[in-house]
């Protein structure tokens, strides 16, 4: 996916020479096509390409109308080019080379702000409208994209990457130290948080919305919600299974528009395994392969996590058997220094990650992708949500609470028949699980009223989580949730989307850093849209899970992976790795405990005693900690090293 920025100096100067070169500096990263910057008076735009289409070759970025002196610039990789060429009049011969960000300056040129509504897949853009001194941007539903922007009047700054914006002097990033302390609390709060950044006055623009801006004002729009889509009611469970592998085949169909070879993720789930066999089955048609890449543990690590699947192989190769145009690679990324890897990301990155834990095979797997000349990677990232839905952890506790006994009481036979368990276990799962988890927590919190929630996993330095009132934050965050009134499945359901879509952003840079473009059919708009609209029995019939995807991919997918109900944990074996690098572990933590800076933020003691503790045996609880207490407090504590330089 190509790349966009750019600079506006709002009170009408021109925009000074050495504001273009540190913009581009910063991004040369992501131009790996070439690079374009114009100016037209107090405007900047500028576009970072990186080619991954057939059409994209003609794409010729930034566009200027001088007629209604629209100035814009778009990164775009469009699912419905053919509608935006009916709707435009394009002819025949030239709709296989016109260029999708042309599409979109067309779309602006039409229908102005609601352009948005009109184009679906990966994109973002940003005009400038000399005649009304307006700038407007916006991004795609879901898609992996990602816009930054900061605001110092009279200066406005946007860019795929903060690292940009950061380049500039009239925004020298400071820390948001509330942001900070939720990353290591591992709270990832409200709506009004995400767009959040590590740095203050850098805000993220989240999925599905706007900005409009003016010298005096600027302005937030959502154009599209998950909340508001129709209701959709078929006549049988059969048209329901078919109109969701319609929307599924079509979202898989349009992202393997490309112009080298395609690769997929590949594990043991559904998401993943759905999303590899429908590439498989549409490439297969033309001839073409499908490489997929499986990340292996390197130690036996089963041991390290119970009730998870520490070794996703052996399901994920029937998944490749079944379809002989899938070239199976395992991932097992030996040699690889997950503390090496950190410092890696923060270079890409400019800040430090959730998966501080998995980055050591997700680098590996970009990297053998790279190796191969892959140029686009799909992934299923949003399926939990979507595609898969399991339902949720506690509708039948739910329903009964909302007095719908006749309709929890089936639920409960359902289920039990399905998965063949005692009335005992049946009731734990979906009754006493939902009662008394919020019980235990309260309880804990009355017995051990000094031992704060994060305790065991995060390396947050007890002086500043009180400095930041994380504990007041955590009640707050959980503030209603009782026995009495658990989540209901449809938030819990928009929750599991809302919280993973604002990260898609990781995967533009990722694509950037490794020159190609990560699609997730899983997150288009349409087929979320559907899944969405379906009524919510359709993913628990009989007594199940996940029952659309199940059903639905039945002669797709193999039963080994269609009845799978255990999660994969790809970093089972991080702890084990860990060790490898002894030498360069104590290095870390000598470096960051002489960091004065570092430790008013981070308990370096606390990640000292859980690196002895790994020492001395690598069991289920070090090695957990080891991802979340460990490599997270490294990459947090590198990260305030590179800020405090």
């Amino acid at each position: 996916m190509s790349a966009i920025f750019g600079l506006v100096y709002l009170d009408g100067r021109p925009v000074q020479p050495d504001r273009i070169d540190a913009m581009q500096r910063a991004m040369a990263g992501w131009g790996h096509d070439g690079m374009e910057v114009r100016v037209e008076g107090c405007a900047m735009l500028g576009y970072a390409h990186l080619c991954t289409t057939p059409e994209g070759r003609r794409e010729r970025m930034p566009y200027s109308n001088p007629e209604s002196r629209i100035f814009m610039v778009a990164a775009a990789r469009l699912d419905n080019r053919d509608e935006l060429c009916d709707l435009f009049h394009i002819p025949t011969p030239l709709r296989r080379t016109l260029p999708d960000g042309r599409l979109v300056s067309l779309a602006f040129e039409r229908f102005s702000e609601d352009a948005p509504k009109h184009l679906f897949g990966d994109w973002s853009f940003a005009a400038w409208d000399g005649k009304r001194r307006r700038l407007f941007a916006a991004r795609d539903h879901l898609g992996n994209t990602g816009v930054f922007y900061c605001r110092k009047p009279p200066v406005f700054a946007f860019a795929s990457t903060p690292k940009a914006i950061l380049a500039l002097p009239e925004f020298r990033g400071t820390l948001d130290e509330g942001h900070l302390a939720r990353y290591l609390a591992v709270l990832p709060g409200n709506e009004d948080r995400w767009s959040h950044t590590f740095w203050n006055d850098v805000r993220l623009l989240l999925p599905a919305h706007s900005l409009s801006l003016t010298p005096r004002t600027i302005h937030l729009s959502k154009y599209w919600s998950l909340d508001e889509v129709p209701q959709i009611r078929l006549s049988s469970d059969e048209e329901y299974l078919e109109g969701f592998l319609d929307h599924f085949r079509r979202a898989v169909r349009v992202r393997l528009n490309s112009n080298g070879p395609v690769a997929s993720q590949l594990s043991a789930g559904l998401d993943s395994g759905s999303v590899t066999a429908l590439a498989a089955e549409a490439l297969r048609g033309t001839g073409r392969t499908l490489t997929s890449f499986t990340s292996v543990p390197f130690y036996p690590a089963g041991h390290l996590v119970p009730g998870a699947l520490a070794d996703e192989w052996a399901i994920a190769q029937t998944v490749a058997a079944k379809y002989h145009n899938i070239e199976h690679i395992p991932i097992r990324a030996e040699g690889v220094s997950p503390l090496a890897v950190i410092r890696d990301s923060l270079r890409i990155f400019g800040c430090p990650l959730h998966a501080a834990g998995n980055m050591y095979w997700i680098h590996a797997t970009h990297q053998e992708a790279q190796n191969r000349g892959i140029k686009v990677l799909l992934t299923g990232q949003l399926g939990n949500g979507g595609i898969s839905w399991t339902g949720g952890s506690n509708r039948i506790y739910f329903n009964l609470l909302q007095g719908r006994f006749g309709e929890g009481i089936q639920a409960l036979r359902a289920y039990k028949a399905k998965q063949g368990l005692s009335w005992y276990r049946t009731v734990r799962r979906h009754l006493l699980g939902p009662m008394l988890g919020p019980l235990w927590h309260s309880g804990r919190r009355l017995l051990r009223p000094t031992e704060p929630p994060w305790g065991a996993y995060s390396a947050v330095s007890p002086d500043f989580a009180r400095r930041m009132a994380l504990r007041e934050s955590i009640r707050d965050e959980f503030h209603g949730l009782t026995v009495v009134s658990p989540r209901s499945p449809e938030w819990e359901r928009r929750r599991t989307i809302e919280v993973n879509a604002p990260g898609a952003y990781i995967d533009h840079h990722l694509g950037a850093a490794f020159r190609m473009d990560i699609r997730d059919p899983t997150a288009d708009a349409w087929l979320l849209t559907f899944c969405f609209g379906i009524p919510e029995e359709q993913y628990v019939r009989d007594g199940g899970e996940r029952m659309v995807a199940r059903r639905a991919t039945a002669g797709i997918l193999p039963d080994e992976v269609r009845g799978n109900a255990v999660r994969g944990k790809q970093a089972a074996d991080v702890g084990l790795r860990l060790l490898d690098h002894r030498d360069e572990m104590e290095e870390e933590l000598r470096s960051l405990a002489s960091h004065g800076t570092v430790i008013s933020y981070i308990d370096v003691i606390a990640m000292q005693k859980a690196w002895q503790s790994l020492l001395r045996s690598v069991t289920p609880e070090t090695n957990r900690r080891a991802a979340s207490l460990l490599l997270r407090g490294v990459m947090a504590g590198r990260f305030i090293m590179d800020l405090s330089n």
